[in-house]
């Protein structure tokens, strides 16, 4: 299929939508980029500019039927899962439609689905009130997590290990969700991974496991992501079966897809699994180790093309670690960095440096190879660390 001057209209102008928009510009695709007007860097790559607010269904609606569009996509971000699926719907589109898009993004529909498909996840309830959050804690006996519905990248989720911290993390969710709902699940002891899972019309494709890193306790968020992960060969088989009982549940249909599991003494089950591509570098991070590019595999299926696949790695084991400051002011001097790996920078020095929704400032991430998945996001950890140390902010060290 030749896929020259095709339209691609990309929903975010983020930094983790750039990689998108760059590759989609490689690609000879007339690249259009909808947003909210700030300072994105995607705005003023993007061969076309519209300012329409991502979540905004009716609006997105209004602007592919404009633009004759042929293909609609997102990265890193649940917030316009909707508004792509009503392009598919209306337009017929490649991707997951509107229904089945809500589904990946409002959790409460989503785990309703996987029990009525026997998708192993954790127990949870949806809390109208802060008494059912104090009710299902007691009931549960051990650490549990509250969440908004309907938020990404971790916002408004914290672990709950004392019953006197529930009320402040139930408002704190009420704030992060759109829709005013919010669930408490049991938190599961075990390890924290994922995958990125490419589904082509309904079917799991290549699923690929890594490991993950995120900050400490109540307020876990991805910091990290290594690939393979160490035990791949052994989680995926179980691992294939029930994301394609999750695929099946969710009725998604083309597109690269994350996927958050838990590892406990209960087995392997699923946290969450969404429509769209995995934030945190998770494209370049998996597509190291597979030797190709998965922003360019992502544009290609929402273009209607079915490439072929590797039927094993064909790149490097790695990972890919945030830089991550705690606090703002202006960006004197970047710290110590390892001539052997990969430093990517949104910031130079002199310029200056905000927190994020996160309470953190992001400056960039490095990516180190190696030959031992078992040990590969320990060292990206601990360049990383060395790096943030020696930074300097304003007039003193981090």
């Amino acid at each position: 299929m030749n896929l020259k001057r095709k339209k691609l209209l990309i929903l975010g102008a983020g930094i983790h939508q750039v990689p998108l928009i760059e590759e989609a510009k490689k690609m000879g695709l007339e690249v259009h980029v909808c947003s909210k007007t700030g300072n994105y860097p995607g705005i003023s790559i993007a061969h076309h500019f519209h300012e329409v607010d991502i979540s905004d269904k009716i609006k997105v609606f209004e602007l592919t039927k404009k633009l004759k569009i042929d293909g609609i996509l997102t990265t890193a971000t649940d917030v316009c899962l909707e508004s792509i699926g009503i392009a598919v719907d209306e337009l017929g589109l490649i991707g997951t439609d509107s229904k089945n898009s809500k589904a990946c993004l409002d959790k409460i529909i989503m785990k309703k689905r996987f029990l009525l498909n026997k998708v192993p996840t954790p127990k949870y309830i949806e809390i109208n009130k802060y008494e059912d959050a104090i009710e299902f804690f007691n009931n549960i006996g051990h650490d549990c997590v509250l969440k908004p519905t309907d938020s990404s990248g971790s916002r408004g989720v914290t672990k709950i290990e004392n019953i006197s911290h529930l009320e402040e993390a139930y408002h704190k969710a009420l704030h992060f969700s759109k829709s005013g709902k919010v669930i408490i699940e049991e938190w599961l002891v075990g390890e924290e991974l994922g995958a990125q899972a490419v589904v082509i019309e309904g079917k799991l494709a290549l699923l690929t496991l890594h490991s993950d890193i995120t900050t400490p306790s109540p307020h876990r968020v991805p910091i990290g992501h290594g690939c393979p992960h160490p035990e791949e060969a052994k989680l995926l088989p179980l691992a294939t079966n029930i994301t394609e009982k999750a695929i099946k549940a969710l009725g998604i249909g083309t597109g690269i897809c994350n996927v958050d599991y838990i590892l406990s003494n209960q087995g392997l089950q699923i946290i969450e699994m969404t429509c769209r591509m995995g934030g945190t570098h998770l494209p370049e991070v998996c597509g190291e180790y597979w030797g190709f590019n998965f922003y360019k595999l992502a544009i290609q299926l929402s273009l209607g093309e079915k490439p072929i696949f590797p039927k094993s790695p064909l790149g490097k084991i790695n990972a890919a670690h945030n830089l991550i400051l705690k606090s703002e002011g202006t960006l004197i001097k970047l710290g110590i960095m390892n001539d052997e790996f990969d430093w990517y920078f949104y910031f130079e020095e002199g310029e200056n440096i905000t927190l994020n929704a996160s309470n953190q400032a992001e400056l960039g991430y490095v990516q180190v190879t190696g030959s031992n998945p078992s040990t590969i996001l320990n060292l990206a950890s601990k360049t990383a660390n060395i790096f943030r140390k020696s930074t300097k902010v304003s007039e003193g060290l981090i």
